[in-house]
């Protein structure tokens, strides 16, 4: 069986699971040196809040779940 590969992509938002979670903001895409790719997203409610991770923390279920727009 194959999966579905999710896309992410800037504009996206996402819930942090857990306490202190919040709501983030993909603003850039970018890849590190050794070609991995990591999302570069801001705090909905602190845009000056950046933080840059790796997109396969973006898409684990435990840590993330994707906003739906409306």
């Amino acid at each position: 069986m194959r999966r579905k590969r999710r896309e992410i992509v800037e504009g996206q938002k996402y819930r942090k699971l857990g306490p202190g979670g919040g709501i983030w903001e993909v603003v850039a895409i970018r890849k590190d040196g050794l070609g991995m790719r990591h999302a570069q997203m801001k705090r909905s409610d602190d845009p000056k809040t950046l933080k840059t991770l790796a997109l396969t923390a973006l898409l684990d279920p435990e840590q993330f779940e994707r906003i739906e727009d409306a």
